[in-house]
């Protein structure tokens, strides 16, 4: 009999939850039109042109906002999700002090544009990807971790990677081992602030890109390990937070965390 893990809970909450209140679909449109406009507002600064031109290498199918140009879903997402920070005026969920809308979205542009005969809508999928990042970052995230570690770098690749499986309609086998290898792909430190140097502008762009890389892998067979977040070494325990299992669960009551995420 498999062991249940906490992550196996969590996506088979994810998988089972698909009716959501119309306030939530409204929110996530909104969380949407925020994301573009962050994009395009920030189209002309330093670090949105370097991106731009990396994408601009590439070649596919997916937009980046603001430009006549198609590239890689991978650096596409790159790019967009630079974009949307540019700024640092996108959506923010306080609860886990993360900007997940910048992850998120750019993931979800890439995957709508390479398939673009999905049933899922793209709305529904990005709540879906706000309630994880926004229930694990609640207990991961501290203030003393926040001090050394950029919280949307550690919850955007997660965020993201539901986002994507759901839009993808993976069964659960495939969406666990995504969220596995996004658990991997944690990263962004805080010296930035410290060294004045331009860092923090591209953490939601390795979390975007990261994620699209999970989905790859996880549709390929790849496996990842369903003990991630609460595994001896798994992601918890490796940052030395307590995990009571119970305090994390999607949608309890039908609340949604999406809801809880304010536009500036």
């Amino acid at each position: 009999m498999e062991h249940a893990t906490l992550l196996s809970k969590l996506a088979d909450q994810a998988i089972s939850s698909s009716a959501f209140p119309e306030a939530a679909r409204v929110k996530s449109a909104i969380c949407f039109l925020d994301f573009l406009s962050c994009a395009l507002e920030s189209a002309h600064l330093p670090w949105s042109q370097q991106v731009r031109d990396i994408a601009a290498k590439s070649s596919g199918r997916v937009p980046v906002v603001g430009e006549a140009i198609r590239a890689s879903a991978e650096e596409a997402a790159f790019a967009n999700a630079v974009r949307g920070h540019g700024l640092v005026r996108e959506d923010m969920h306080t609860g886990s002090i993360s900007h997940m809308g910048v992850a998120i979205w750019p993931v979800l542009i890439s995957l709508a544009a390479e398939n673009p005969t999905l049933a899922v809508s793209p709305l529904a999928a990005a709540i879906s990807g706000y309630e994880l990042g926004g229930r694990i970052g609640r207990v991961l995230i501290t203030p003393e971790m926040a001090r050394h570690f950029r919280p949307t770098g550690l919850i955007g690749p997660l965020a993201a990677t539901l986002a994507g499986a759901a839009l993808l309609r993976f069964d659960r086998e495939k969406t666990i081992n995504a969220l596995a290898f996004a658990a991997n792909a944690f990263g962004g430190l805080n010296e930035w602030p410290h060294s004045g140097a331009d860092d923090m502008y591209f953490h939601p762009g390795f979390a975007a890109r990261n994620a699209i890389t999970a989905l790859r892998l996880a549709g390929l067979g790849a496996t990842g390990s369903a003990s991630i977040l609460d595994g001896q070494a798994g992601l918890f325990a490796s940052f030395g937070i307590p995990l009571a299992p119970e305090r994390l669960s999607l949608f309890p009551q039908g609340e949604c965390e999406i809801m809880a995420v304010f536009n500036k």
